[in-house]
């Protein structure tokens, strides 16, 4: 599976995380302010335990980067988590639904495609899996992910927010 793409007009370099370890530190802060900002509880010594997953695994969990010129700008994540609710997942077509989560592109960074680019370099390792679809949650950037395609399937609380889960098909 081919994790390495470039985009030389935006000098863009998007990899898997295990290939640049000196961003790991990072990363795993970033995970921890979005589950902070998302109200849910985290330790950055349990996003850097769980972060160690996604560089040890072949496959799922994995962390995607995004370097701009060789400063880290910004990164994504595949996880396997089954959703933890009461309901059953609608129109999930596998067992074990992959996941989108911690999307984050530095401020400096924003407004460029990065974002885009990294949603895009996802999609394309999960349909090398052979996935059909992919979830996130979304709270704040909804409306991000509807013009991307992603469609809401229902909407439930999770750590005490009202998210909207979304899902798009392959």
């Amino acid at each position: 599976m081919k994790l390495s793409a470039v985009k030389k007009d935006l000098g863009l370099r998007l990899c898997a995380l295990e290939s640049k370890p000196e961003f790991f530190a990072q990363v795993a802060r970033w995970h921890h302010q979005e589950c902070e900002r998302q109200g849910l509880k985290s330790t950055l010594a349990l996003r850097q335990q769980r972060l160690v997953l996604h560089v040890r695994e072949t496959t799922i969990p994995k962390t995607l980067i995004a370097l701009q010129n060789d400063h880290l700008a910004g990164c994504v994540s595949l996880v396997d988590y089954t959703y933890r609710s009461s309901e059953r997942m609608p129109k999930v077509t596998s067992a074990s639904p992959v996941w989108l989560s911690n999307l984050f592109v530095q401020d400096e960074f924003r407004q460029q495609g990065i974002g885009n680019s990294l949603i895009d370099a996802a999609k394309n390792y999960a349909r090398d899996l052979g996935l059909e679809e992919l979830w996130l949650s979304a709270t704040d950037y909804t409306d991000y992910y509807q013009k991307r395609g992603w469609e809401i399937v229902r909407r439930t609380k999770l750590g005490g927010r009202q998210v909207n889960v979304m899902r798009v098909v392959l």
